[in-house]
């Protein structure tokens, strides 16, 4: 398992208390989405990422099977 997937473990069935965003300028990444959950911890994405313009329906299954829908590898984390 990868660093990547050992870090989203920690995550699974935390409880999300809040999202902070980051448009940047200039130095740094150019956006930034913190999850802060509510036993202040808090998880950073960064980079060039598109944002979303709905919320969108299904279960863990139904997520795998839309990524892999564009090829690569798909890790699910339960």
């Amino acid at each position: 398992m990868s660093l990547k997937s050992e870090i989203l473990k920690q995550i699974v069935g935390k409880t999300i208390a809040g999202i902070v965003t980051h448009d940047g300028i200039g130095a740094g990444p150019r956006y930034q989405l913190f999850m802060i959950f509510t036993d202040n911890t808090y998880l950073e994405f960064y980079g060039d990422m598109g944002w979303p313009t709905h919320i969108e329906s299904g279960d863990v299954e139904t997520v795998k099977q839309y990524a892999a829908r564009f090829g690569g590898r798909v890790v699910v984390i339960t």
